[in-house]
């Protein structure tokens, strides 16, 4: 039987573990378990659905869900009562996301689908209600759209494509927002601030707290991305507030010089961390930064970089939003006097 508090207690020591020599006390959010709205889940040979088991191509089949949002481990059934009827070998992988809109998947293929097999997704996608897409490649083909892969905002909403990377949960997402803003206000800057939102995936936090700022650069390297901001801002009236930037932060970050003109920095590098980045502003003369990071140990290395330089960690939250594993994100406000 899985016993909470044991996994809970591990979990914060092993945090720990790794960054006590920088901050000892961080605060925790637990998320429910059953809350994860982003799952991808692989397909063997056999065309049972399951995950692989650490660090090997070993699947272990899906007996319950108690990860997921009821409305991703209700359709599990569905799903491999539907792969049971199809080609082996020919699906790999399949991912689903819960959109605020509703819910899509994308199939991983290994060639292209004939006629009868793009007609039974059409109709496996008709029966739920769900938008389906393949991806054969780096090609991502649209099999079905009955809804728009949307996230709502208090007043608005914006579009997203089917196989975006969206924050694991809503409750993680509502909780680093929150914190984003209360860093915002708490700094007597609001409506003031000129922000920069580094690594800006979709825009998810630009979006969050265009009524906080006076102007917002969002920084992203993937094009894709950046159209995206683009035509969100447009279609929101936010075209002014919200510029998308394209930009390489890894070989081309933001400058010492380029920073004096934010008030507020947000990261959300990847998993390896920015340390190009955070070099710039360890040079820079920037008052706030709002570092948000899926890997302690990246972290670590960071913010490193920016204590020796005379930063401080005024709060640290650690989320656990990836219940039962490892993983866990968290959310920094580093400042410079």
């Amino acid at each position: 039987m899985f016993d909470e508090n044991s996994y809970r207690q591990n979990k914060q020591k092993n945090l720990l573990k790794i960054i006590s020599d920088l901050y000892d006390k961080p605060r925790w959010i637990w998320i429910e378990s059953g809350s994860r709205r982003r799952m991808t889940f692989q397909i063997d040979y056999k065309n049972r659905l399951g995950f692989f088991a650490e660090k090997s191509h070993d699947l272990v089949e899906i007996s319950e869900d108690k990860i997921s949002i009821k409305e991703i481990s209700g359709l599990i059934p569905y799903l491999k009562k539907f792969l049971k009827t199809q080609e082996e070998s020919f699906f790999t992988k399949i991912s689903v996301t819960l959109f605020d809109s509703g819910l899509a998947l994308v199939f991983t293929i290994k060639r292209k689908l004939n006629f009868k097999q793009n007609q039974q997704l059409v109709d496996f996608g008709k029966a739920h209600n769900l938008n389906i897409s393949c991806r054969i490649k780096n090609d991502s083909i649209t099999i079905l759209q009955l809804h728009k892969n949307q996230i709502f905002y208090p007043d608005f909403k914006i579009d997203l494509d089917c196989d975006i990377f969206i924050q694991a949960t809503k409750s993680g997402l509502e909780a680093i927002i929150k914190i984003i803003r209360e860093i915002i206000c708490e700094g007597a800057v609001i409506k003031a601030a000129r922000i920069a939102d580094v690594y800006a995936g979709f825009g998810a936090y630009s979006f969050a707290i265009h009524d906080l700022a006076k102007s917002i650069y969002a920084f992203e390297g993937d094009e894709k991305m950046v159209d995206l901001i683009t035509k969100n801002s447009a279609q929101n009236n936010l075209k002014a507030k919200i510029t998308a930037k394209k930009r390489d932060l890894f070989f081309n970050p933001l400058t010492k010089s380029e920073l004096k003109d934010f008030d507020v920095v947000i990261i959300n590098p990847p998993r390896n961390g920015a340390s190009p980045q955070i070099s710039e502003i360890a040079k820079s003369s920037l008052k706030n930064l709002i570092y948000i990071s899926c890997n302690p140990q990246s972290f670590v290395r960071d913010v490193k970089i920016l204590i020796d330089a005379g930063y401080k960690i005024a709060n640290l939250t650690a989320i656990d939003q990836f219940h039962a594993t490892k993983h866990l994100e968290l959310v920094a406000i580093v400042q410079k006097n």
